[in-house]
């Protein structure tokens, strides 16, 4: 719950969240105020939303007719007297008046003389009044005769923690003689560790007491979403954005909200003109390192989204917005010295520690750091959660830290790091005291605290942590040989842990600039290659790399030389040809028995089962059953857990998903025992695909879409991720721009494709053009995914093309290329245990068949190949092989034979395949048969038909007429006549108006 609309310094207004979560404070709000005169206490740290709570429950309908009144208690050392009570009177929006018959009693006259805004309104005062001691105490009985004469109305009294004495002692009289008519809200700050304020009140008085918590991740996410709605083209990136706004503002409402505000003006800066623009028309743009970003052509999430990535960078870079470095200012000044203290010993150790260690840093007398501290959390410039204190958000500690001057920040530094040496109770907190080092001008103790803290976290399998810990040192080192010893640790750990482009710049530098010995360089650029080719280059610069390395591992060290070359081993369709790899394998297995180390045995035997698995090498399946053997180490098991992620993986893209669903069971087994972000997403990417192949679709367009978010900084991963999505959002969804958004985007960003993502974002987007009728456009869509598979010899990789490829080809004339497609098809196959690509076969020969005009022998093939997907467990591609059976029926014998595309229909239906019911229904329609669950046009009435109904749900999601037509395979006209029907049978008058349905 942020605050409103605020105007930027551009003049547009920062849209795109509205009142986000506090459905149950609202409601009880609500409830207490409606329910008659009450106190109600609305108690949350600042930037919860308490004020925006309170402006919506008053903004409803049920208080419109109240009269509202609403003070401030100011945070100021000197307050006024009653100042809060005053502004609010001053508000008051009519002369008051008394009850019927009667004016208003001349004791009111006295709130004239505090509040000279009423004084015109009110009747004289007595005259005892102008003395200041007799007002004084003739006041609080005036304005509790004013409020009862002006009837139902609500006063608010904000911030009641900064309240003067006599504000204080006035509402507790006003509570001892509540008016009838009523409703007293008070806010207040309490914040974790923060003593109420504490106002008394009388037993007879109904009192309601309402608590604000800061957002949970889930409300900070939905409140990003709608702020990047209402920028067209950012949604793909709010999971991200959401999780770093999240994090950073601590889920306080007030300070998310002006750091998106910072980050979109910043992006502004950076764009001007030509950069993204709101729904408001809020412009943005991108600042810092982002700004390259902001300027490059690469795009995400549609042709008129932003670049990918830009607004979690801005957020990133956007530091601490001026509104909260101004108000964690405001906070401080009540602070003594002994407090200043302590919140800069807080920012420089950025770690719970007991207040002992706080008030060594802070170097003040143990005696005295529990007031100063204390004095730190009644100012809401700490926080006391548990037993020890800690910044409300990572911002604050930022500007905390910002304002201690460099040489203190050294010394404080320095101090931090002693005193956490000698705190004892656990291990030494290494990453905290590198950072603290480094701080002080150590650079020696800092490195050595990063390299020892990263070796302790790949000993206990946290990659992630290690590989971040390791590039820091290698950045930072300023020795060539400490850079090298440390990049050789880096690049073992890296290819399990996430390893973003910094990883790669790191270790690169250090084969370019700081000569390693030949043995180090090889073995660097084999962990190199293993990184380029899963998460950040391409499967050329992955191959290349490695090929690099073998010469110097051959001539230095055999044993690494045959883990590189099982790396080599591993085929691409983006890179050499088959062949080649399969020379790498063979030249590794006669290295393989100079191995002795258990971890490179571990990382050849996962690598050569996986490359004979994804070859379709009947060897393959004892290769596996290599990696059942006990590991020693974490590493060593993180490597077997690899293999069995991979494995399944594989063995999905031949068709065996029993064998692959074994697989993934011993993977997610395996990392029980270690921390692997990469492997993990292997596993979640590998339970995608088998949930397509499977038609277990429930969720899964979900799925897929969080995957996607939650691995964006992993190419191959996301690729996988956005083909599921994409599969799901044409068959399921019957969306086709949104699926071919993510076809194409997946197309784009895969980098070390084994076979699955190219040819099956291929033959989405060429099935599209072929329902449309558009078979040259299809042809288009699959030919550079067809010259792969020739380049690379990989026509076990084919069966998700190749008979999409072969229709599209047939049905533009080109059968003679089809019939060589088919050929090179089942030469590249024949030896490869490959049963989905066998099945693929046997429906482009079917193709074949239909084109030579044999029709029996095309549907005798249609069905061999829909009982061969049965076996292998796949209904929706039985269901297609069934469906081209009925098509070729239909088109013999006519409306004798619809009974199988109507039994194809249903099974579809049963499946969840939208897109593929509504082609089944065209197929008949053409026909001129009509199915029998469907009633005649005449017979729906003011109801709308089926066909109107699709095209309604596709109104509400915002969809334009020509996507529609696209999706539904009509014309625009069509689409604008079906429109036109929903909205006079629904009695509206725009297509805005349309409401969803079904």
């Amino acid at each position: 719950m942020e605050a409103r609309g605020a105007e930027t310094e551009h003049g547009a207004e920062i849209t795109g969240g509205g009142f986000v979560g506090r459905v149950e404070e609202a409601r009880r709000l609500r409830r207490a105020l409606r329910d008659g005169p009450s106190v109600v206490v609305v108690r949350g740290e600042a930037g919860t939303g308490v004020s925006r709570l309170v402006d919506e429950v008053l903004g409803g309908a049920e208080c419109a007719g109240w009269t509202h009144l609403r003070g401030v208690c100011p945070d100021v050392m000197d307050p006024a007297p009653l100042g809060p009570v005053a502004d609010a009177l001053a508000g008051l929006p009519h002369r008051p008046v008394g009850a019927p018959g009667r004016a208003l009693p001349s004791l009111t006259g006295v709130v004239g003389l505090v509040v000279p805004e009423l004084a015109d309104r009110l009747p004289p005062p007595p005259a005892a009044a102008a003395d200041p001691e007799v007002r004084r105490g003739l006041l609080p009985r005036a304005v509790q005769r004013l409020l009862t004469a002006i009837g139902d109305s609500v006063l608010v009294v904000e911030d009641l923690q900064h309240a003067d004495p006599s504000t204080l002692g006035l509402l507790r009289h006003l509570m001892a003689a509540m008016p009838p008519r009523l409703r007293l809200v008070l806010t207040e700050d309490a914040a974790p560790g923060l003593p109420g304020v504490g106002v008394r009140v009388p037993a007879r008085v109904r009192v309601e007491e309402v608590r604000v918590q800061p957002w949970v991740p889930g409300e900070t996410e939905e409140f990003v979403r709608q702020w990047l709605d209402a920028r067209p083209g950012w949604t793909e990136e709010h999971g991200e954005v959401a999780g770093l706004v999240h994090r950073l503002s601590g889920g306080l409402p007030g300070v998310a909200r002006a750091l998106l505000q910072e980050a979109g003006d910043a992006l502004w800066r950076a764009g001007g003109e030509g950069a993204p623009r709101t729904t408001g028309d809020t412009r943005a743009g991108r600042a810092g390192g982002a700004h390259a970003a902001a300027q490059s052509g690469v795009r995400a999430g549609g042709e008129d989204g932003p670049p990918a990535g830009v607004v979690a960078a801005a957020v990133r870079e956007a530091g601490v917005p001026p509104r909260v470095r101004l108000e964690f200012a405001q906070r401080c000044v009540r602070l003594d010295e002994d407090a200043h203290r302590i919140v800069d010993a807080a920012a420089v150790l950025d770690r719970a520690v007991p207040l002992g260690v706080l008030a060594e840093v802070a170097g003040i007398a143990p005696e005295r750091a529990g007031a100063a501290l204390d004095m730190c959390v009644r100012g809401a410039v700490l926080r006391a959660v548990g037993p020890y204190p800690g910044f409300r958000h990572p911002l604050d500690r930022e500007t905390a830290l910002a304002r201690i001057p460099g040489p203190r920040l050294a010394g404080l530094s320095l101090r931090a790091a002693r005193a956490l040496r000698r705190a004892g109770g656990g291990p030494l907190p290494l990453a905290d005291l590198a950072r603290l080092y480094r701080a002080a001008g150590r650079i020696r103790e800092s490195l050595r605290c990063l390299v020892v803290a990263a070796d302790r976290a790949a000993t206990a399998g946290d990659y992630s942590t290690a590989t971040t810990l390791y590039t820091q040192a290698v950045v930072e080192d300023p020795r060539a040989a400490g850079r090298v010893h440390t990049a050789e640790k880096l690049a073992r750990t890296a290819h399990l842990a996430r390893a973003g482009e910094e990883v790669v710049t790191a270790v690169r530098r250090v084969l370019e600039e700081d000569d390693p010995p030949p043995r180090v360089r090889g073995e660097i650029r084999l962990q190199l290659s293993v990184v380029l080719r899963n998460q950040s280059g391409g499967a050329l610069d992955s191959l290349n790399e490695v090929a690099q390395a073998i010469p110097d591992l051959e001539m230095s060290d055999p044993q690494t030389a045959a883990r590189a070359m099982a790396v080599a081993a591993i085929p691409s369709i983006k890179g050499w040809a088959i062949g080649r790899h399969q020379e790498w394998l063979d030249r590794g297995e006669a290295l393989a028995g100079q191995v002795t180390d258990p971890v490179a045995r571990a990382s050849i035997a996962a690598n050569r089962a996986t490359a004979l698995m994804l070859l379709g090498d009947h060897r393959a399946w004892a290769a596996a059953e290599t990696l059942h053997g006990p590991a020693a180490t974490a590493i060593e098991a993180a490597h077997h857990t690899r293999g069995w992620t991979n494995l399944a993986h594989a063995a999905t893209a031949l068709g065996y998903d029993v064998r692959a669903q074994e697989f993934l069971d011993r993977a997610t087994d395996g990392l029980a025992e270690t921390s692997s972000p990469y492997v993990e997403g292997l596993t979640q990417t590998a339970r995608l695909v088998l949930a397509w192949h499977g038609s277990r679709w429930h969720g899964l367009h979900e799925a897929a879409g969080h995957t996607a978010r939650l691995y964006r900084e992993i190419p191959d991963l996301t690729a996988e991720a956005l083909l599921v999505r994409g599969l799901t959002a044409l068959h399921v969804l019957g969306d086709v721009p949104r699926a071919r958004r993510d076809l194409t985007d997946a197309t784009r960003i895969t980098r070390y494709d084994t076979g699955v993502i190219l040819t099956a974002s291929a033959a989405a987007i060429a099935r599209v053009h072929l329902e449309a009728g558009r078979p040259g456009q299809a042809c288009d869509a699959v030919e550079e995914t067809l010259h792969r598979l020739d380049r690379t010899g990989g026509w076990v990789w084919a069966g998700e093309v190749a008979p999409t490829a072969v229709e599209a080809l047939v049905g533009s004339g080109q059968t003679a290329r089809a019939r060589r497609l088919v050929a090179d098809f089942a030469a590249g196959t024949a030896d490869r245990d490959a049963p989905a690509a066998r099945t693929a076969l046997t429906m482009c020969q079917a193709w074949l068949a239909e084109a030579e005009d044999q029709p029996d022998e095309a549907i005798r093939l249609w069905a061999d190949a829909e009982a061969q997907w049965v076996r292998l467990g796949r209904p929706f591609d039985a269901s297609r092989a069934a469906e081209a059976r009925g098509r070729c029926l239909l088109s013999r014998h006519g409306e004798t034979a619809a009974g199988a595309i109507q039994e194809v229909l249903e099974v579809y239906r049963e499946l969840g395949a939208r897109w593929d019911v509504a082609r089944c229904q065209r197929m008949l329609r053409r026909h001129d048969i009509v199915t029998t669950h469907r009633r005649g046009r005449l017979g729906y009435g003011d109801e709308l038909s089926p066909r109107e109904q699709e095209v309604a749900r596709l109104v509400v999601q915002g969809r334009a007429n020509r996507d529609i037509a696209e999706s539904l395979v009509l014309s625009t006209r069509t689409v604008e006549h079906h429109v036109a029907r929903i909205m006079r049978k629904l009695n509206v008058t725009s297509r805005n108006d349309i409401s969803p349905v079904g």
